[in-house]
This record gives C-alpha cells, structure tokens and sequence, in this order.
C-alpha cells in the first residue's frame, strides 16, 4: 500500500483535517455524529497503517463509530480515488487473512434468544414509559417480536452470555435503569436512559448509550432496524424510511405508516447516507425510495440529506422528507395527538 499517498489524499479530500499522533493519525469532523458544537474541534481519528500488517482504522471519540477504512467508506464519506481505493482493496484483501487482524473484520450476525422478561415494578415502568411516550398498546411480546429489551441481564442470562464489556456496577446501572434496542446484527443495544438525570453514574448520564453485547469493533452494523417483511414482487417501489433514533422509528411505523410494508431503521447519529446505501448495496433493493425523518433542530442533518439526495438522483432513487411541525416538537417520538406532519417531495 501506497501510505504516501493514502496520507496525502486524505488530508486534501477531508476539510480541516490535520496529521496529529506524530503522523501516525489524522484528526478531523466525525463522519457520523454531529461531533462538537465548536468547528473548530474534532473527535474522529484515522489511523495510517505503519506496516504491511496494520490496517487503518476509525474511531470517534464523541459517538465510538468504529471500524476499518474500506473503499466503500470512502464513498460513503463522499471522498474517493480509485487508485486509493485499489491499495484499499488489495491491502484489507492481504490482512484480513492474519489471525491477529481477526477482530477487525468480523462481520458477523450474531444469533441470541430474546423471549424472556423478568416481570417486577421496574420491568412495569419502563414499558410503561415506552407506551405513554408513543401513545402505544405495547406488551412483552410485542417487544421480543420488535427486538425491544427491557432488562440488560435477562438478555444476557437468556442467551448465558458471561463475559461484560463494561464495568458490572455500569451494567447493573444500565439493566435498572434503562431499556435497549437490539441492533441489526445483534451485537450492540442502544439504550434509553427512562429515570432523570443525576440518577446514574455521571459516565453513562446521557439519553442514549451503546452497549456491546459482544466484543465487536465493527459498530457499521450498531443501529436498529424494526424486523419487517418485504415483498420483492411487488410493483411499486420499496419505502426505506429513516430517522434518527429508535423512538422516532417506532412512531412513525405504528403511528404514521402503520406498520405499511417497508424497512424502518434509526440511525443513532447523522449518518444518513451510510445507511441508505446499505440497504442499497447489502439487500440489492432494485425500485426504492427513500423517506428521511430528521429532527428540526438539527442542522448538520439538513446538509447532509442534501448531499444523498443530489447522490441518489443520479440513481432515479426519489427522497422524501417529513418533518414534524407541531409546536413544541422537534422529531416523530411522541404520541399521534403531538404530530403534525408536514412533507416534502
């Protein structure tokens, strides 16, 4: 691999980029949160192989995205060469095959079991705070059927997983205190804080947290997607609708759409185009179209819709986007009384 030149296209292909690390990284704007409110500070790190055995990897420090640069990465972040994406290629195609590079190409779905709820007070409230949020009629299976947890430790029980990946007073904290959505390839939960704040441990004090039910890098596959059933013989085009986290998704599945036939996923971030193009590429979805579901005060988002949609017209892929103009509410997670669609073609 040409590290020269892996170096030098990345730093003139991403904006404000700069070598940090002793030019062993290059720091810039995560490609898939919002990163800071300050432009002028990053959190998302590139590391540039130092060897014929090293792969180069990303992490944000600010969402923990995760994973290997491939040439598909580089398209999704809307920088591309192919005579970078050939060293690309060829340098994952080598590495992959060394054992001790295992963990980094791990693609794998995982299979659990999830039909088990221990009920008590607390598995009560929070679904019941799952329900009056949505102004839904949710039971316990109906939450194993949409790969909704309530409890971290029965899943882990459940499928006598034994090994944590965080701290066992955090994962007690996350099991009493919080709700989490299964991710597509079953390997993470984004979980729901549904207690106050300055309850918990100030680490995971936040409205939403990841927790890696298996020891994975890759988080590409991290989001929640509500299992659906799609018909590929059908004559009209397949509705991908996108939102931003796994509330939003629920309410517009049960209570916009619903449950019409499509795929409904959240993406927990920005990173609408990466999604979009992998149910494109994955699935190899021939006739689609696309509904994107962004929050309104959520500026970084509107850019980004703009740039897939000018993407995927030169595909003939139609976008769509809703957003909620009720006074008041800034996303589609909340009940049907408190939305007031409004929709551009």
């Amino acid at each position: 691999m040409n590290i020269k030149r892996y170096k030098e296209f990345l730093l003139s292909s991403i904006p404000r980029s700069k070598l940090v690390s002793g030019g062993k990284e290059i720091l810039c704007r995560c490609m898939y949160c919002p990163d800071s409110s300050d432009i002028r500070n990053a959190h998302f790190y590139i590391s540039i192989p130092q060897n014929e055995y090293e792969p180069s990897l990303f992490h944000c420090f600010k969402c923990h995205a995760a994973g290997v640069v491939t040439y598909k990465k580089l398209i999704e972040w809307n920088i591309y060469d192919d005579e970078v994406a050939i060293d690309l290629v060829n340098h994952n195609n080598k590495i992959s095959r060394y054992g001790f590079n295992g963990k980094y190409y791990n693609n794998a779905h995982y299979n659990i079991i999830h039909r088990f709820t221990n009920v008590n007070d607390n598995s009560l409230r929070k679904l019941n705070y799952l329900n009056n949020r949505l102004g839904t009629h949710y039971t316990y299976q109906d939450l194993y059927n949409l790969k909704i947890c309530l409890n971290l430790h029965d899943l882990l029980n459940e499928n006598h997983i034994q090994q944590l990946t965080r701290n066992p007073n955090i994962v007690q904290e996350l099991n009493d205190q919080f709700l989490g959505f299964i991710s597509i390839d079953n390997a993470f939960l984004n979980m729901r804080r549904t207690c106050d704040e300055g309850i918990v441990y100030k680490g995971i004090d936040k409205r939403y947290i990841n927790y890696k039910i298996f020891d994975k890098f890759d988080t590409s596959e991290r989001f929640y997607t509500i299992p659906t059933r799609v018909n590929l013989n059908n004559p009209y085009r397949t509705k991908i609708h996108i939102a931003e986290g796994p509330f939003d998704i629920l309410s517009i599945y049960e209570n916009l759409r619903h449950r019409e036939e499509g795929i409904y996923t959240s993406i927990a971030g920005s990173n609408y185009k990466g999604l979009a193009m992998y149910f494109l590429e994955r699935y190899k979805l021939p006739f689609t179209e696309i509904h994107f579901y962004p929050d309104n005060d959520n500026i970084a988002s509107t850019s980004k819709i703009n740039e897939i949609r000018e993407y995927l017209g030169t595909m003939c892929i139609p976008t769509i986007i809703h957003r909620n103009g009720y006074p008041g509410e800034k996303d589609f997670g909340v009940s049907i009384d408190k939305i007031d669609e409004k929709i551009i073609y």
